[in-house]
């Protein structure tokens, strides 16, 4: 199998261990909000920084920080922070199709901070995506809920790609210390706010699949894939998350997402496709 193949097969596999989060937070339905984010944090911070560690002893380099990656470890914490708490007030599906315009929003931020000229494409593709928002935003109705669960979800993407921009400026490449701390940070703010940390035997199990598979292992796939495909392809192949993320909690859960969302989330992936297609063919 050469490298090409290989990369599809893990990028792919990455998107389906991430898409599990609806499932695993199903799972989890009677748990605080903040105990999940707690534990879930925690057990990724400790199960990243031992990976690490063992990388490191096994080929010694100076540890380098910048000031790109510190600020790449604030917006990873605030997306992760964000995350949990939207899948829980509001609809996976909505949480996917509002996850899925990550690779144009990253693009329109590098644009802004790296001074990279956005293409009529691209400009063109933002405008269907605010659309398909706007589709998402107006099918959850009057609920402040699901309103408060699809700005988190829209606050959570934003945070990905400031985190994303900042990486791309950063010289260090120090990705699993990132990760690591940025959990660190995620927990300490859970802690801060969760009114009791005290799990049963069954959800310390779920919680340790939910941070080792869905999280620390899609990202140990995703970052072997990404090595060896061009980041338009690899962006292209990411979005194969956004169907399976819903499907998961319609199966498990009998979770139905409303037209409106279908329907903004479709538009969304189709402009986020013709995109990375134009983008890859150029």
């Amino acid at each position: 199998m050469n490298d090409r193949k290989s990369g599809r097969i893990f990028v792919v596999a990455a998107a389906t261990l991430w898409s599990t989060a609806g499932l695993f937070m199903g799972l989890l339905a009677s748990m605080n909000v903040w105990t999940i984010l707690f534990w879930r944090s925690l057990f990724g911070a400790t199960l990243v920084f031992v990976v690490a560690t063992l990388l490191w002893c096994a080929s010694p380099k100076p540890l380098l920080l910048d000031r790109a990656v510190v600020i790449a470890t604030l917006f990873s914490a605030l997306g992760m922070i964000a995350f949990v708490p939207a899948l829980q007030l509001t609809s996976v599906a909505n949480v996917a199709m509002i996850h899925a315009s990550l690779p144009l929003v990253a693009a329109i931020a590098s644009s802004l901070v790296l001074r990279e000229r956005p293409t009529r494409t691209t400009l063109i593709s933002s405008g269907f995506i605010l659309f398909g928002a706007i589709l998402i935003f107006a099918g959850t109705g009057r609920s402040s809920v699901g309103q408060l669960g699809n700005f988190l979800a829209l606050l959570m993407t934003l945070s990905m790609a400031a985190m994303t921009v900042s990486l791309r400026a950063s010289h260090s490449g120090n990705t699993l210390w990132m990760v690591g701390t940025s959990n660190s940070v995620a927990a300490i703010v859970a802690a801060w706010f969760t009114p009791a940390m005290g799990v049963s035997v069954t959800e310390v199990a779920t919680l340790l699949c939910f941070a080792i598979f869905q999280m620390a292992g899609g990202l140990v796939l995703y970052g072997k894939g990404a090595r060896l495909l061009p980041s338009s392809e690899v962006a292209l192949l990411s979005l194969v998350e956004t169907p399976l993320s819903p499907l998961w909690v319609w199966l498990f859960f009998d979770q139905h997402p409303s037209t409106p969302s279908m329907l903004g989330g479709t538009v969304i992936i189709v402009a986020i496709a013709a995109h990375l297609l134009q983008q890859r063919s150029r």
